[in-house]
């Protein structure tokens, strides 16, 4: 147990049970002088974070609970939004949780935003983006969620779909990217393309798939989820094939990736044992 020793110094009218401390000591018969102590400061106890049987990380008291908040409105006479996403209340979590699950959405509106800027059919019909965040883990460490978004340009024929994911931590409200989650040296990343490839080949067809999209870059891999079942990749629109294909999702399970891992990092406690 550590123990907090707290020593308060007044200049020139602090007090000992009612004496200066520039009054004479008092003098015993033998002539000793003796010093009166002042009782001694309680001791304040520090109490350490809760941490995992796993690893060392520092996970909350209990998991937070969800609510989804919605935000709606107009730019301009151009283009509406109606977008949510998920907030999460709880004890221990950090204030800057709930702004980064925020800030995907308020991205979107701003990327929206420029593009009817300089969209020059603008004013023929408005346009709108909606969509959302839903949370894809959620546990006493960590947060994590997809963001799926869809624009309906005015006048066109077809639109645009973005997708988005983040995982944070819920003590401190950092985001968690790959290298927070996997050992640096490991084929983490030659994996996850692996898998991907043999995923969407599998269902889409070998001919359709596009390889640059799948390529052992961390760029192509960075809309990153996580779930019990184990890591989401998320891809855009047109980066894996087609218009037609959408924005695809993959799982690949933590059978296959969990072992590249870091088990004393923030989601360690998904794969062991």
């Amino acid at each position: 147990m550590f123990v907090v020793g707290l020593v308060f110094t007044v200049a020139g009218c602090a007090t000992d049970g009612g004496r200066g401390l520039s009054d004479p000591q008092p003098v015993l018969p033998d002539g000793t002088e003796t010093t009166v102590q002042p009782d001694p400061e309680p001791t304040v106890p520090l109490v350490p974070p809760a941490v995992s049987p796993f690893g060392s990380w520092v996970v909350l008291p209990e998991v937070p609970t969800v609510s989804t908040e919605r935000i709606t409105g107009a730019i301009a006479s151009d283009g509406t939004f109606d977008m949510d996403f998920p907030r999460v209340e709880g004890a221990g979590l950090a204030l800057e949780v709930n702004a980064q699950l925020r800030a995907p959405v308020e991205h979107a509106r701003a990327l929206f935003a420029a593009d009817l800027l300089e969209d020059e059919s603008s004013g023929l019909e408005p346009s709108h983006l909606f969509g959302g965040g839903a949370v894809s883990l959620l546990d006493t460490r960590v947060v994590s969620v997809e963001y799926d978004l869809s624009v309906e340009w005015g006048g066109a024929a077809s639109g645009d779909q973005w997708v988005d994911a983040v995982v944070v931590d819920l003590a401190d409200g950092s985001l968690l990217g790959p290298l927070d989650l996997f050992y640096d040296d490991s084929p983490w990343l030659e994996t996850l393309a692996a898998m991907a490839t043999a995923d969407l080949e599998g269902r889409f067809g070998a001919n359709v798939v596009w390889p640059d999209g799948l390529a052992v870059e961390v760029a192509n891999f960075e809309n990153l989820a996580l779930s019990e079942d184990g890591v989401i990749l998320l891809f855009d629109r047109y980066q894996v094939g087609p218009g037609v294909l959408g924005a695809p999702r993959v799982v690949v399970p933590w059978s296959e990736i969990g072992v590249f891992i870091d088990p004393n990092g923030p989601v360690g406690h998904l794969v062991a044992g």
